[in-house]
C-alpha cells in the first residue's frame, strides 16, 4: 500500500496550521559586514588583474565574487522562525534548504560581536543542540535586541515544553519574555584575577612551540639569503660566547631563557585579559550565563539541568597559590578545535579554591555537603606501584652494569625512595565520595583534579582489570556520560578492590536506572 494511504487528510491539514510565535530575518548590516569582508580580498584581486599578473589574480577575483554573491542570495532568502515547538531555518534560491530543531533539544545559544559589530551594535548567534557537531543553526547577523528576545523565546517556550504546554497554547512573545526570571550574578572576575589566570596558565609552552615551528618553517618564510644571514650570525654570536668562558656562556644563555618567559607571560596575560575581559558568571532561572571578552563579546546560556559532568581543575602552579578552573560538560558538546580559544571550554576560568564549596548550589541545585565522605582507594597501591616502578629501574641498572662495567650504572636504584614517596602523595589524593544523588571523584597530586557527576546522568559504568590489576586484586571503574570533551575524559577511580569496584558499578548503575534521565 502506498505510504501516503496512512497519512489521513486531518493530519495534513493540521500540520500546515503551525502558529508561529516568533519569526524574523537577517539584519540589513549584513551586507555592510559581509563587503567589507570580502572586500579585503576583492582590493588585491583587483590589483591583480589590472596591474599585476592576470592569471595570478582572475581566480582570487572570481572566488571573491562568489563568495560576494552568496552572501547577497544567503541575506534575501535566509528567514527564520519558531512554530509547533521548533526553531524552523530556510534558506537557498534555487535550491532550498530547510531546518527543524526542537526548541528542548537546544542546549546553548551563544552571542558574539567583534569590534566591527560592537562598532554596529549588531551581534552573531550561534544554536548548538546535544549533537555535537558544532553549531546546528548561526544567524549572523541580528540586531542585539533582536537576538536577545531570540534567546528569550527560545528558552521560554523549551522550559513551557517541559511544564506541558505547547507553543500552541495561546501565548504571545510577550507573555514569553514577561515570565523570564531576573538574573543573579554568582561571580564577576577582575582584572586581577584575570593576570592571576595569565600567569597560571600553559601559554608559555605554547608561546615557547611557536616561537620554534617559527625558526623551523622560517626558510619558507624568508628569503634564502636573510635566513641564512641570521644562522651565521646566531653561529658567530655562539662561538664568541664560548669564547669568553662557560661562565659568560651559561649566564647569557640563561638570561635569554628568562627573557623568552618573561615574554611569554606577558603574552598570556594580556591574552587573558583580553579573552575574559569582565567576565560575569550569573543564573537566570535554570540557565546558566557567561559574559565576556574585550575585543569580541561573548556571551551563551547554558541550562544547568543539562550539566553532565563538572571537573574542578588544579593545575599544578594554580594549586600551589590555592586556584582552580571550573569546567563543565553537557551531552554532546564538542570543542571546534584541540586549542579552543574562545573560552568555551571553561564554565569559569579562575576561582579560589575556597570559594568553590560556595559557588556548587548555584550549579547543582541540590548538592550536599553533608553527605560528602571521602573513601580513599586500597592501601596497596602504594606496594603497587613502588614495585613496579623498582622492577623497571633495576632492569636498567642491570643494563647499564653489563654494558659500561661501573657502579654508577646502579644510580637508577636512587629513583625508587623518591618514587615511592611520590607515589605515597599521589595516593592521599585518590578517592571517591557518594551521596544520594552525586558521585565525586578525585585524582592527581601535583595537579588535582575533581569530578562531580549527577548519579541520573550516568551513561554507562565500566569495571576494568589490566593483568596487573588482577595480580594485585584491584580494578579500574570508569562513568561514562554525554558528554566529556572538556573535563578530561571523564570521572575514572583506579587502584580499587576489585569487589569494591564491582560493588559501586553495580550500586551506580542501580540508582541510574532508577532515576528519570532530563534532556
Amino acid at each position: 500500500m502506498p505510504f501516503e494511504d496512512f497519512t489521513p487528510p486531518q493530519a495534513l491539514e493540521k500540520l500546515g496550521q503551525g502558529i508561529k510565535v516568533f519569526e524574523g530575518r537577517l539584519h540589513p548590516l549584513t551586507l555592510i559586514i559581509s563587503l567589507l569582508k570580502y572586500g579585503r580580498a576583492l582590493v588585491p584581486a583587483l590589483a591583480l588583474v589590472l596591474f599585476g599578473n592576470r592569471w595570478a589574480g582572475a581566480p582570487l577575483l572570481f572566488f571573491t565574487v562568489i563568495g560576494l554573491a552568496a552572501t547577497f542570495i544567503k541575506y534575501f532568502s535566509f528567514k527564520y522562525r519558531i512554530e509547533n515547538n521548533e526553531l524552523i531555518t530556510q534558506e537557498g534560491l534555487i535550491e532550498k534548504r530547510q531546518r527543524h530543531i526542537p526548541l528542548e533539544r537546544i542546549q546553548e545559544i551563544t552571542i558574539e560581536q567583534g569590534v566591527l559589530h560592537r562598532i554596529l551594535g549588531v551581534v552573531d548567534a550561534k544554536v548548538e543542540t546535544g549533537s555535537g557537531g558544532g553549531a546546528e543553526a548561526s544567524l549572523s547577523v541580528l540586531s542585539r535586541a533582536e537576538a536577545d528576545k531570540f534567546r528569550q523565546m527560545v528558552f521560554a517556550h523549551a522550559a513551557a515544553i517541559r511544564a506541558g504546554k505547547t507553543s500552541t497554547d495561546e501565548t504571545t512573545p510577550n507573555d514569553a519574555v514577561a515570565v523570564e526570571p531576573e538574573t543573579v550574578v554568582i561571580r564577576r572576575l577582575a582584572i586581577r584575577e584575570l593576570v592571576v589566570a595569565g600567569l597560571t596558565s600553559n601559554h608559555l609552552l605554547s608561546a615557547l612551540a611557536l616561537a620554534g615551528a617559527v625558526w623551523n618553517f622560517a626558510d619558507d618564510l624568508l628569503p634564502d639569503a636573510i635566513y641564512a644571514k641570521t644562522g651565521r650570525l646566531i653561529s658567530r654570536e655562539a662561538k664568541h660566547l664560548a669564547d669568553q668562558g662557560i661562565e659568560w656562556a651559561i649566564a647569557v644563555s640563561v638570561a635569554g631563557i628568562v627573557a623568552i618567559a618573561l615574554i611569554g607571560i606577558i603574552f598570556s596575560v594580556i591574552g587573558s585579559v583580553v579573552l575574559f575581559y569582565g567576565f560575569t558568571f550569573s543564573r537566570r532561572g535554570d540557565d546558566l550565563q557567561r559574559r565576556y571578552g574585550l575585543l569580541t563579546r561573548r556571551s551563551s546560556s547554558l541550562p544547568r539541568r543539562r550539566i553532565q559532568v563538572l571537573e574542578i581543575e588544579e593545575k599544578a602552579l594554580r594549586r600551589l597559590f590555592g586556584w582552580a578552573t571550573l569546567r563543565a560538560d553537557t551531552s554532546g558538546r564538542g570543542r571546534e578545535s584541540s586549542d579552543d580559544n574562545k573560552g568555551r571550554d571553561v564554565l569559569l576560568p579562575i576561582v579560589p579554591v575556597r570559594d568553590v564549596d560556595e559557588l556548587l548550589p548555584g550549579i547543582f541545585p541540590d548538592v550536599s555537603f553533608a553527605e560528602t565522605d571521602w573513601r580513599r582507594v586500597s592501601s596497596r597501591a602504594v606496594l603497587r606501584e613502588t614495585v613496579e616502578i623498582s622492577v623497571i629501574c633495576l632492569v636498567i641498572a642491570a643494563a647499564l652494569f653489563f654494558w659500561s662495567r661501573s657502579w654508577w650504572a646502579l644510580l637508577p636504584l636512587v629513583l625508587i625512595p623518591l618514587a615511592y614517596w611520590l607515589f605515597g602523595l599521589s595516593y592521599r589524593q585518590l578517592g571517591y565520595a557518594l551521596s544520594n544523588a552525586y558521585l565525586r571523584t578525585r585524582r592527581g597530586w601535583l595537579g588535582r583534579s575533581t569530578h562531580i557527576v549527577p548519579i541520573s546522568k550516568i551513561q554507562a559504568v565500566e569495571v576494568h582489570q589490566s593483568p596487573f590489576d588482577r595480580w594485585w586484586g584491584m580494578a579500574t571503574l570508569t562513568v561514562d556520560t554525554a558528554g566529556q570533551a572538556f573535563t578530561g575524559g571523564g570521572p575514572q577511580i583506579s587502584n580499587l578492590p576489585v569487589l569494591e569496584a564491582r560493588e559501586l558499578a553495580t550500586v551506580l548503575a542501580q540508582r541510574a536506572s532508577v532515576t528519570r534521565y532530563k534532556w
